[in-house]
């Protein structure tokens, strides 16, 4: 029974703490590894059956790959469910027994491991997201300094091009050289992101045509190649969820909920999960609705059209976005299946799917 039957390895760069444990969840291992030579070196002399869980984190994945390597059971688990389980102050030592104790926890689940592959282009995307953010704050801090002077601009982009462009060559507008200097400055790295974002969505969209997963994907209304090429990196296992409903609820498209007893309170959008792909899924559901003609007679446009008039443009965004997952959970449990829109049965379709 003193034989270690889960391991639970607490990263950092160059100092690593282990715990152990016996089949009787008994800690019998407790050992500081102090340099990165050390953790390969005790990686060698792993063997299996055995478990072996680290927290999420900077190299956790590039760690769970040559774990596996030697055949063991990898496990990485969310540090924001880990941290929970840990008694007394914060130290490597809690840390790894902590790790130990979110093992045994069914509520937690692990984070897929994923390949160099998938890690590159995850990279891309949050490349992208952090160019897309620079973006933003650059013209809001543009448009906040312009409207000190006295001048108001539409939102969009192309109205910020155009406004700001004009605004500079306005020779009559009193605002000071200075200024006009540091507007065309940011300005001007504006449009840099701005081109680094176009040369990276081609990119994206040559490795959404390439990759199977991806491609498979595209079938549906709504994904194109950002959130295809999104849902390709991150892995997701579609077997982990009991059904498509639980898949939509992981990514926070669904309501919150506050209920005790008998009463049911329903709230807002919890916007749990990837809020990237969250705010990707519902970009792309905005882009159908622009697409449906108000004469369509097919049920994919007459179920939206009702959607728009009961809840709204953005409220039914919301839910294709649902929907869209829901078709996704689908197709990655079975990448044979074609997807079809509009089916024979939309009755048979729909019990499938739930």
């Amino acid at each position: 029974m003193d034989k270690i039957t889960a391991i639970a390895i607490d990263l950092a760069k160059t100092v690593f703490q282990v715990a152990g444990e016996n089949a009787r969840c008994e800690v019998v291992l407790e050992q500081r590894l102090k340099s990165r030579q050390a953790m390969h070196q005790f990686i060698k002399g792993l063997m299996p059956p055995l478990t072996v869980a680290i927290e999420t984190g900077p190299g956790a994945q590039a760690w769970a790959r040559e774990l596996q390597a030697q055949g063991v059971e990898v496990k990485i688990l969310p540090a924001q469910h880990t941290v929970v389980h840990r008694n007394g102050n914060k130290n490597d030592a809690n840390d790894a027994r902590a790790i130990l104790r979110a093992l045994h926890d069914v509520s937690v689940h692990p984070v897929p491991v994923k390949t160099p592959e998938q890690l590159a282009m995850q990279a891309l995307h949050r490349a992208r997201q952090g160019w897309r953010r620079r973006m933003t704050a650059i013209s809001n801090q543009v448009r906040g300094v312009l409207l000190e002077q006295g001048v108001v601009m539409a939102r969009g982009d192309a109205a910020l091009v155009r406004t700001v462009s004009r605004t500079l060559e306005d020779a009559t507008l009193p605002i000071p050289d200075r200024l006009r200097a540091l507007v065309a400055e940011l300005m001007g790295e504006w449009q840099g992101h701005r081109q680094r974002i176009a040369v990276l969505d081609g990119e994206l969209a040559t490795l959404s045509r390439t990759d199977p997963v991806a491609a498979h994907l595209q079938q549906a209304r709504g994904i194109g190649p950002i959130v295809s090429t999104a849902m390709a990196c991150k892995g997701i296992q579609p077997e982990r969820f009991a059904n498509c409903r639980q898949f939509a609820a992981y990514f926070g498209i669904t309501p919150s909920q506050h209920s005790s007893g008998n009463k049911l309170r329903l709230g807002a959008m919890s916007r749990r999960g990837d809020s990237y792909l969250r705010s990707a899924l519902i970009q792309g559901a905005h882009a159908v609705i622009q697409q449906i003609k108000t004469d369509a007679t097919d049920p994919y446009s007459r179920r939206i059209q009702r959607w728009v008039r009961r809840c709204g443009t953005k409220g039914a965004a919301v839910r294709l976005a649902n929907h869209n997952l829901r078709v996704v959970w689908m197709l990655l449990k079975h990448p044979e299946m074609p997807f079809r829109s509009n089916p024979a049965n939309p009755e048979a379709r729909e019990d499938a799917m739930h």
